[in-house]
């Protein structure tokens, strides 16, 4: 009797908790480098502005995007920010850890014009996914993209 396996995947992301207190630690480290350095009172505060704007753009943003993975036998990796799914290539220079995942990838339906630019990357903690998931995702990466 032939057995058939399931082979589709489909995973939302989740913004990362791990990610927001990196984020927040180096946010601080640059408020204090601009208070501690010898620049006018008036500059300092321009600088301490511009950092907690940028901080609050940066996790408005992290918050908005919302990415889902799939995987089917029939149509490959497929990834979505929400809208349709497109159609990736996932590349050899992906990095797979325990923690972090560095996946790296280009759109298949963009014009060969456009090479450089298509290449993206897509940082993936192991907390912006169940720990099953993300440990089905690794296995799934090793055996289908990265050969």
């Amino acid at each position: 009797m032939h057995k058939e396996y399931n082979t589709t995947l489909l995973l939302a992301l989740k913004p990362s908790r791990r990610f927001k207190k990196i984020l927040v630690f180096i946010y601080v480290l640059a408020l204090v480098s601009g208070i501690a350095n010898a620049l006018d009172f008036a500059i300092k505060i321009n600088l301490c502005v511009l950092i907690g704007l940028h901080y609050w753009l940066t996790v408005w943003r992290l918050g908005t995007e919302n990415y889902t993975i799939k995987y089917t036998e029939a149509l490959a990796w497929e990834l979505s920010k929400g809208e349709g799914f497109a159609a990736i290539e996932i590349l050899k220079s992906t990095v797979i850890t325990t923690q972090t995942l560095f996946l790296h990838f280009k759109y298949r339906s963009q014009p060969p014009s456009i090479k450089i630019a298509n290449k993206k990357t897509l940082l993936i903690l192991s907390d912006a996914l169940a720990e099953e998931d993300y440990r089905y995702l690794i296995v799934k990466l090793k055996t289908t993209a990265i050969k």
